[in-house]
């Protein structure tokens, strides 16, 4: 059985969905915090199954030094960040999400009052 997940932006213009979700990870990277103000919570999912419904013609790329970095020109929620193959697709878009954290990522160079919980794997860098 595969699930499928469904999301939109802040202001709505933009939806899509996931199918088949491979795990949800916290990246915290400078970058991410940039892009965030925090950490980025994202549902790791092949390339391939990830469409937009609605409003593909909203979404803007950020050329980033790491991942391309896709948001909603309106409003400007961040959207996924392309790794090739795979996306890191924004979890806090996705209201019907019910995944536990499986991994986080680049705990290096983690905000300092940012305590991480649970037993999830915690990688210095990548995996």
């Amino acid at each position: 059985m595969s699930e499928t997940l469904k999301g939109a932006c802040l202001c709505g213009k933009v939806e899509y969905e996931v199918k088949d979700p491979e795990g949800l990870g916290y990246c915290h990277c400078s970058r991410c915090q940039r892009w965030t103000g925090s950490s980025l919570a994202g549902v790791v999912v092949a390339k391939e199954n990830f469409h937009f419904t609605q409003g593909e013609d909203l979404v803007t790329c950020y050329e980033s030094e790491f991942a391309p970095r896709n948001f909603c020109s309106n409003c400007g929620s961040s959207i996924y960040d392309d790794l090739g193959e795979k996306y890191f697709v924004a979890a806090g878009l996705m209201r019907e999400l019910d995944m536990e954290p499986s991994f986080h990522l680049q705990v290096a160079y983690k905000a300092g009052w940012m305590e991480i919980p649970g037993n999830a794997p915690q990688y210095a860098e990548g995996m």
